[in-house]
């Protein structure tokens, strides 16, 4: 119930001196941007043994119980936790948008193993986008939706969830595909998880392609292999011969797999069509050229010419998932991770046939806070995917993209103005301002709404069960990450309000959180 959730936490007063200031570790302000950390942490990823080494210099964020699993040969990337802005000092937040979702299927896998997450893994932004939320669908671009209410984190203050929605086109419409995928054939994905699952996977996808589009796939191990030349659906016989004689066996070699994949994808350019390249790994790179900035520069050059890259990580001990985050992040795509068979089926032979068409490049956020009625504020999560402020305007900086249909959902926690009551028709919050380039104009367009007060609830329970369970989904990522802003929230009443929510939309995804909730208590 409503005392459960809202009344679990104490005053941020207690805690917010525990992590260093957002201004000084997190790339949310004019201090830093996530340039630097992409390729810092790709630098360190890339060699073997090596655990990555970010930008943010922040805190670790200390898990509050259990054992979670540091198996070994894994590999994620500690960002910290931002802190509170004070909106007098810096009324600006900027980031760019980001659809991964990985770090929320890692979860899972871990928590129905038996083990709690390592904290590094947990990004809240990953969580919470791994749910669906129905927006308004713009005709063209994308969209803003903003509602709030009673925080979860202190009674004192309230939340704030900023949502956006792509275009959706509809898969008779989109223009013809050219899919190059790169897979990862090293000794290291001999398991039925890894290239049993990716086999699997690429023939359930294949199924779902239209006849004019185009496949080819290159292996890597020692060395790259082009296997399948860029060949039409309509032959499928050939494309699926393919995947059934895929082998592991040898090293690694991720750089010769992406500069081969890359460059098959080059001589199958659809143009004005839809050009992406399918990373399947466990993310270990051991051999071949490990420079992060060339293969940093190189991927982002190809994004450039409209080739995107996504990564989908298999397999778990000896997993790089800082790799593959960043990688995706470079190659203008997003990164998922696949623990079962129906994660393979539900994101190869849905999400990624829905979600081909480009929709927004470099999409990125700012929200200005009114210092009149908000003190302060703090973005939970996307910790890594901060822009300037100065650079929200700047055509060159690299953002996010965003496909047909996909989702965006940021949440945020403020502190008010004591003197300004929760009223309607009181002033606005502030402004969310979105902006993004067009993927066939190449022009820019920028759109703005504002977080009006009358959007924001007085009373949990009159929120939508949409806006709780996005909330609810940040508190527990929060929580298995050990933020210091989630110390006092307890698994238990996160579990209960799942299963209210549940009870009210009875989705697949709200049933699972639901076992998930429960899981991760009965595991703390």
């Amino acid at each position: 119930n409503d005392a459960d959730v809202s009344g679990a936490v104490g005053n941020d007063a207690d805690v917010s001196g525990a992590v260093r200031n957002d201004e000084a570790t997190n790339t949310g302000t004019d201090d830093s941007s996530s340039d630097d950390g992409a390729h810092s942490a790709l630098a360190d990823a890339a060699e073997a043994g090596d655990e990555a080494e970010g930008n943010m210099n922040s805190e670790e964020a200390t898990p509050k119980s259990g054992l979670f699993a540091r198996q070994q040969d894994n590999f994620f990337q500690e960002y910290g936790v931002r802190n509170f802005v004070e909106t007098a000092r810096d009324s600006l937040s900027t980031f760019a948008l980001d659809v991964d979702t990985g770090s929320y299927t890692i979860t899972r896998r871990w928590l129905d193993e038996g083990h709690t997450p390592d904290p590094a893994s947990v990004r809240v932004e990953e969580f919470v986008n791994a749910f669906e939320y129905v927006y308004s669908a713009p005709r063209n671009g994308l969209d803003i939706h903003i509602d709030g209410g009673p925080s979860p984190f202190d009674e004192n203050n309230i939340v704030v969830r900023v949502g956006i929605q792509a275009a959706v086109i509809d898969d008779r419409d989109r223009e013809n595909a050219a899919l190059t995928f790169v897979v990862d054939t090293s000794g290291s994905m001999d398991r039925d998880d890894r290239l049993g699952l990716v086999k699997q996977a690429l023939t359930e996808m294949i199924r779902e392609l239209d006849d004019d589009d185009t496949v080819a796939i290159v292996t890597y191990g020692d060395s790259s292999a082009i296997v399948l030349e860029p060949t039409l659906v309509r032959n499928d016989d050939d494309i699926y011969g393919a995947i059934d004689d895929l082998r592991p066996g040898g090293s690694t070699n991720l750089e010769a797999g992406l500069r081969t994949g890359y460059g098959l994808a080059e001589q199958a350019y659809a143009e004005g069509g839809i050009n992406r390249v399918i990373l399947a790994s466990d993310g270990v790179a051991n051999v071949g050229n490990t420079d992060p900035d060339a293969l940093s520069r190189e991927i982002t050059d190809r994004a450039i010419n409209g080739i995107q890259l996504v990564t989908v990580g298999f397999g778990m001990g000896n997993f790089n998932d800082t790799t593959m985050e960043q990688l995706a992040d470079q190659g203008d795509g997003f990164y998922a991770y696949v623990d079962t068979l129906d994660e393979a089926e539900r994101l190869f032979k849905v999400e990624l046939i829905d979600n081909l068409t480009p929709v927004a490049m470099d999409a990125r956020i700012q929200v200005e806070f009114d210092e009149n009625v908000v003190d302060s504020y703090r973005l939970i999560g996307f910790e890594n995917r901060g822009v300037l402020d100065s650079d929200f305007r700047s055509d060159d900086v690299d953002a996010g993209e965003l496909n047909s249909g996909h989702t965006v959902t940021a949440i945020y926690e403020l502190e008010l103005n004591l003197n300004v009551e929760l009223e309607n028709g009181r002033d606005d919050l502030g402004i969310v301002n979105l902006r993004w380039q067009d993927p066939e104009t190449r022009d820019w367009i920028e759109i703005d709404e504002e977080i009006d007060i009358r959007d924001i609830e007085l009373n949990w329970t009159d929120t939508t069960p949409e806006f709780r369970l996005a909330t609810t989904v940040a508190a527990w990522a929060d929580v298995l990450r050990g933020s210091p802003f989630a110390e006092d929230i307890s698994l238990r009443a996160l579990a209960e309000e799942a299963e209210l929510i549940n009870d009210e939309l009875a989705t697949a995804q709200t049933a699972e959180l639901v076992r998930l909730t429960w899981l991760s208590h009965d595991l703390s």
